[in-house]
C-alpha cells in the first residue's frame, strides 16, 4: 500500500496518531476538576516530595472498616509506584491534579507507541499497527484511564512492555538476562495496582509451558518469578513502617472486595462475567464493545489458520486477558483495568481491517477510495463518548476561568479566610490542602471517610457533593456561586457555611465569574 520508503511513512503516521491524541487529551487534564478517585490518588506524589511518605491528609479515618483507615497517616489502599513516580513532577509543577495527571497521559502515549511495536514483532504488519493504535487511540478505554490521577494506565504500561519484552525472548536466544527483565516489569507491575496479576499469571505460565527440560522450565520460572517479587518487595518497608494501616486498607479496598479467594475465582469465574461484562458495556458502550468483540471474533480466525507461532500465542494472551481480569477482579468494579485486554483486543481489530485494508487497496482507484471511505467510518464510530464535546466545550471557552479547574479555585481560595477550616468536594479538595487550609474531605462514606462529625466554617461543594445531596446531609446554607452549576462542561463551586452561623463576610449571589 505504501512506497519503498513505507517504513519512514509508518513512522511519522504513528506520530501524528500520538500527537493527535495529545492535542485531544492534554486540555482536559489540565483545566479539568478531580473526578472519580483522584481525591485519593493525586495527592500521594506531594506528599512524598513533602515528606517521604504516600498520605492522603485531608482523611483522617479511623474507622476500621474504610479502605482509607489511617490513610492521613500513610497510604497503603493500591500499591505505591504510581505516586513515586508522579512525586519528582512537584519540584517544577504546582500541586494539583493536573500535574498527578501528567502520569497517567504519559503512560496513554506509550500504550499507543507499544501497540504498534506489538504488531511489527507478532503481526510483521506496520498497518495493523497503526489501524490498532489510531482506533485505541480514540477508545473509552484509554480516554477514562489516560486523563486522571489513576495506576491503572501506567499498569497497562508495563504489561505491554513485559509483553514485547516475552516475545524477544521467545524469538530470541531465550537468555535468562531477558527473562530477568521480564521479571522486573512484573514487579513494577504490582507495585503499581494488584490487576498487574493478569499478565504477571500470563507470563508465568507462558516462562513454564515453553519447549525445555523441567529443570529449564522450574529455572525460568525461579528467575522471572524471583525478579518480580524482588521488586514488589521494595513495597516491604513502607508496610513494615506501618503495618495496621496496610492491613485494613489493602485487605479492604483490593481483597476483600473481589470475593472469595484468588484460586477459587480463577477455577470457578462463572459468578462474576455477568458484573464484569455490565461495566465493560457501561464503560466502553455499545459500538465499541462491537468492535472489540468483532476484533476477538477476526483475530481468532486469524490466529487459528495461522503457522506463525507468535501469533497464535497472541490468541492465547488475548482471551486469558479476558478470562484472568474478570477472575481477578471478581466482583471489584473494574472499568479502568479494561485498558490492559482493549489494547490487545484493538490490535486484532487492527490485524484483520488491515488485511482487508491491504487486498482492497491493491484491486484499483475506486477500491482505494472505498478503503479511506471504510477508514473515515471506522473513526467515526469511535468519536461517540470519545469526550469530543467536552473538548470542543473546553476550545470554544479557552479563555473562561469557569473552564479552567486550577485558575477557578485559586481565585476563590483567595477570597476566603486563611485560617478557616474547610470541608471539600473531591473535585478541590486536593488545592485547598496544598494550598495550606485546614482541609478535610466532603463525603459521607464509612468505607471511604465520613467527615460529617467534623465541624467545618465553608462547605465548598461541587458536581459530586451536590449530586449526592451532601450540602442538605452537611446542613449548609449557600452564600456564594462561583461559575454555572447548570453547564456540564464547565466547573463551578457552591460556598456554604454552617445552617445556624450569623451572617458571613461573602455575600450570597448567584453571580457567575466573570470569563
Amino acid at each position: 500500500m505504501t512506497s519503498p520508503n513505507s517504513s519512514n511513512w509508518y513512522h511519522w503516521a504513528l506520530a501524528a496518531i500520538v500527537i493527535l491524541f495529545l492535542i485531544w487529551r492534554v486540555p482536559l487534564v489540565l483545566r479539568e476538576a478531580g473526578g472519580q478517585d483522584e481525591e485519593w490518588f493525586a495527592i500521594p506524589g506531594w506528599t512524598i516530595w513533602q515528606t517521604g511518605v504516600p498520605r492522603v491528609p485531608y482523611a483522617p479515618q479511623r474507622q476500621t472498616g474504610s479502605a482509607f483507615y489511617q490513610a492521613d497517616e500513610a497510604l497503603f489502599a493500591l500499591p505505591p509506584l504510581y505516586y513515586y513516580i508522579s512525586a519528582p513532577l512537584y519540584a517544577v509543577l504546582p500541586p494539583t491534579y493536573s500535574t498527578a495527571r501528567l502520569v497517567s497521559i504519559a503512560a496513554g502515549v506509550g500504550t499507543l507507541i507499544l501497540i504498534y511495536l506489538l504488531a511489527l514483532r507478532v503481526l510483521q504488519d506496520p498497518l495493523a499497527g497503526l489501524i490498532a493504535a489510531g482506533l485505541f487511540s480514540l477508545s473509552r478505554l484509554l480516554y477514562f484511564p489516560a486523563v486522571i490521577s489513576r495506576p491503572d494506565m501506567l499498569c497497562c504500561l508495563w504489561g505491554l512492555i513485559a509483553l514485547l519484552m516475552m516475545y524477544r525472548w521467545h524469538d530470541g536466544a531465550r537468555r535468562y538476562r531477558d527473562l530477568a527483565l521480564v521479571g522486573v516489569l512484573l514487579g513494577l507491575g504490582m507495585l503499581t495496582h494488584p490487576f498487574a496479576l493478569v499478565y504477571c499469571i500470563q507470563l508465568g505460565l507462558w516462562a513454564l509451558l515453553v519447549h525445555g527440560t523441567w529443570q529449564q522450565r522450574l529455572l525460568r520460572g525461579t528467575v522471572i518469578t524471583g525478579c518480580a517479587l524482588a521488586i514488589f518487595g521494595l513495597w516491604l518497608p513502607l508496610i513494615m513502617a506501618y503495618p495496621e494501616p496496610f492491613r485494613y486498607q489493602f485487605f479492604t479496598n483490593v481483597l476483600d472486595r473481589s470475593g472469595p479467594g484468588l484460586i477459587s475465582r480463577i477455577l470457578f469465574p462463572w459468578p462474576y462475567f455477568a458484573t464484569q461484562f455490565q461495566l465493560l458495556r457501561e464503560h466502553a458502550g455499545t459500538i465499541q464493545l462491537s468492535l472489540m468483540t468483532a476484533g476477538l471474533a477476526i483475530g481468532t480466525g486469524l490466529a487459528w489458520r495461522s503457522r506463525d507461532r507468535r501469533q497464535r500465542i497472541l490468541l492465547l494472551l488475548v482471551w486469558s486477558s479476558i478470562y484472568l481480569l474478570i477472575a481477578c477482579q471478581g466482583h471489584h468494579p473494574t472499568k479502568g483495568y479494561w485498558c490492559y485486554p482493549g489494547a490487545l483486543l484493538f490490535l486484532c481489530l487492527g490485524w484483520g481491517l488491515s488485511r482487508l485494508a491491504t487486498q482492497l487497496w491493491n484491486r484499483g482507484v475506486a477500491w482505494r477510495l472505498f478503503v479511506l471511505a471504510g477508514a473515515a467510518c471506522f473513526a467515526l464510530a469511535m468519536l461517540p463518548g470519545s469526550g469530543i464535546r467536552t473538548w470542543r466545550a473546553h476550545i470554544a471557552n479557552w479563555s473562561n476561568v469557569n473552564y479552567n479547574a486550577p485558575r477557578l479555585i485559586s481565585r476563590i481560595i483567595q477570597d476566603l479566610p486563611a485560617d478557616a477550616r474547610y470541608t471539600v468536594d473531591r473535585a478541590y479538595v486536593f488545592n485547598f490542602a496544598a494550598a495550606g487550609r485546614q482541609t478535610l474531605l466532603g463525603d459521607n462514606r464509612e468505607f471511604a471517610f465520613d467527615a460529617r462529625p467534623f465541624p467545618y466554617d465553608y462547605l465548598i461543594v461541587s458536581h459530586d457533593m451536590r449530586d449526592r445531596g451532601l450540602n442538605k446531609e452537611f446542613n449548609g446554607r449557600l452564600v456564594k456561586t462561583y461559575g454555572d452549576p447548570a453547564d456540564p462542561f464547565s466547573c463551578f463551586v457552591e460556598v456554604y457555611v454552617p445552617g445556624d452561623s450569623p451572617v458571613q463576610d461573602l455575600k450570597r449571589s448567584s453571580d457567575k465569574s466573570e470569563p
